[in-house]
Formats: C-alpha cells, sequence, structure tokens
C-alpha cells in the first residue's frame, strides 16, 4: 500500500476527525482574511479619532521645525483640527507668515506660540530646556517630533565630512530625545490623554546602500517611539511615523515621484492613525511604497550600490586619509 493509499486509509476510518482539522482550516484562513478586511476597513475608511475631544478643547499642540515641509503640513491639520499651537522654529519671520496664513484661512482665533531654537545645537545643555521654558504656562497635549534632515546629494558615506555626519545625528536624534523629556512631566500629569508623533521613514523597512546615516538615525526614531509607546500605554499615544516621499524641499531634488504625496496628506493619514496604532506609513500610496520596497529589496540595493561606487570613485581622498 503507497502513501497515498495509506492516506485514503486514514481518512476513511477517521472522518469525523478530518471534517474537523479541515473545517478548522478553512475557519483559520477565513478569520485571518477578514482580519485584514477588518484592519483595511479601520485604516481607510473609519475615520481617526476626535483628537480635540481625546486631548482637550484649548489645548496645545507643540511641532517641531514647522515652516515647511511636513512640519508645515501638521501645523495646518491641527489647526483645522482645532488646536492651538506651539511652534519652535528656526526662522521667525517664516513662521509668521504661516500663522497669518491660519489665521486667514483657517481659524482667525486660534492662539500661536512661536519659539525660536537652533536645531543644530540642541545637544547642548539647556537649549531645549529654555525653549520649552518659554510655553510652561500653556497645556500642551500633542508634540510632533518632526526636526529631521537628510543630504540627498551624499550617497556613499566617504563623501560626508564629519560635521555632516555629527549634524544628522543632533538633528535627527537629540532633536526628538530632548523634546520629548522635557515635555513628558506635562503630557504625563494632565489628567487627560496625551499624545506624540515622532517622525522615523519608511527607509527603516530594509537596510539599503546609501542610507546609512539617514535610515540608522530613523531606526533609532522607530525603536525609541515604540519603547515609549510600551512605558506610557494608556497615558500617552505615541505614533512612530514612517512616510515614504513627501513633496518637500528635502525631495526636490528626486526625479520620480508617482507616490509622493503633499505634507497635508502624510499630516492628515498620520493623525487619523494616531491612538490606533503604533507606528504607520500613514498614506496608503506609502503603504504601497513599503510594500514595494520588502519586495524588490535586491534589485533596490544592487542600483543604489553601483550609485554609491560611482560617487566614491569621483571623490579624491587626501593621502593623509588614506590607510
Amino acid at each position: 500500500m503507497n502513501r497515498l493509499e495509506k492516506l485514503d486509509t486514514l481518512v476513511a476510518n477517521n472522518k469525523r476527525a478530518a471534517g474537523l482539522i479541515a473545517a478548522g482550516a478553512v475557519g483559520y484562513v477565513a478569520l485571518k482574511a477578514l482580519s485584514k478586511v477588518a484592519c483595511l476597513f479601520k485604516r481607510f475608511i473609519l475615520p481617526g479619532y476626535n483628537l480635540i475631544e481625546r486631548y482637550g478643547k484649548g489645548s496645545y499642540a507643540a511641532v517641531t521645525a514647522c515652516t515647511d515641509g511636513i512640519g508645515k503640513g501638521f501645523v495646518l491639520e491641527l489647526a483645522k483640527r482645532g488646536f492651538n499651537l506651539a511652534m519652535f522654529v528656526r526662522n521667525v519671520e517664516k513662521a509668521q507668515e504661516l500663522v497669518e496664513e491660519i489665521k486667514k484661512t483657517i481659524n482667525d482665533k486660534i492662539d500661536v506660540k512661536i519659539v525660536q531654537i537652533d536645531f543644530l545645537k540642541v545637544h547642548q545643555p539647556g537649549v531645549v530646556q529654555a525653549a520649552i521654558k518659554q510655553v510652561e504656562d500653556i497645556d500642551i497635549s500633542l508634540l510632533v517630533n518632526n526636526a529631521g534632515m537628510s543630504l540627498i546629494n551624499k550617497l556613499s558615506i566617504e563623501s560626508f565630512t564629519e560635521e555632516e555626519l555629527s549634524n544628522m545625528i543632533v538633528f535627527n536624534i537629540y532633536s526628538q530625545v530632548l523634546f520629548t523629556f522635557y515635555l513628558l512631566p506635562k503630557l504625563r500629569s494632565r489628567g487627560k490623554k496625551s499624545g506624540i508623533v515622532n517622525l522615523s521613514s519608511v527607509s527603516t523597512i530594509i537596510s539599503m546602500p546609501a542610507f546609512h546615516m539617514y535610515s540608522g538615525t530613523k531606526v533609532f526614531n522607530d525603536y525609541f517611539s515604540k519603547s515609549m509607546g510600551e512605558e506610557y500605554k494608556g497615558i500617552i499615544d505615541v505614533l512612530s511615523l514612517k512616510p515614504a516621499y513627501v513633496d518637500t524641499p528635502l525631495v526636490s531634488q528626486i526625479k520620480e515621484k508617482k507616490l509622493c504625496i503633499s505634507p497635508q496628506e502624510c499630516a492628515n493619514a498620520a493623525l487619523n492613525n494616531l491612538g490606533r496604532y503604533e507606528e504607520t506609513n500613514g498614506h496608503y500610496k506609502h503603504m504601497f511604497a513599503s510594500f514595494i520596497q520588502n519586495m524588490f529589496k535586491s534589485a533596490i540595493n544592487n542600483k543604489l550600490r553601483k550609485i554609491c561606487q560611482v560617487q566614491r570613485e569621483k571623490i579624491q581622498l587626501p593621502q593623509d586619509k588614506v590607510f
């Protein structure tokens, strides 16, 4: 008797058990499918929380580096949702122009606090603390850690200067950690839920040539967010936002923008996920970008590796730096 005949005999002798196993398998597949459908429904059809109700009417959203790009998108979306604003910026004049735009087009009753800060100096003792002190008398219920930088024209790590390497770490990591650190006592002691959105990146999905510094700092942002979310679960909603290309000055040199979205689309999608998930790509286009990145990892890495090699070959290292 061959194996198939033995299997047929086994099934025939144990029809009830085989039926239960088959039904269980079908049920499991059906539940998984329903779970996926429910997740898609929740993400794309159900509206997000009413955040001003969740965090408190009259409260303020603090946003870092918000005169351009994604930060500006968050400021505009938060103003639409009824939040007052605390804007931490480098350029006060641009911030004032943005406030005028908000008052004319969205809400002329909104209260906005503008705090100037040099994000390349946030690692220096007292810099962030002094900035936070300027808004200590207002009820901040939401923090958006948007400040971040990348150098699109720098691919091979050998093309960086030491100062550029240091600046990226300071801008992308110190800023997020220290703003969170100094605002945490205020956020957790309000007697009402609070929220934090930390900007990470879709570049954290896979390790890639040319993204060593940027994706390395953004992986830190992602894990920092998730750990904070676990520690303050039930008190503070913490979201790690991993967008792909957003139409900002940061990606102005990139030619291929099929999956690129506007800063407000990015902010709106993120805010709709806040309180529901610990991480998100936000917009459905960026979820697709994440899927594509995973699917074609080898092809992407091969192309980037060649680009890095070309850039390295153009660099003439001084003799004293050749080991």
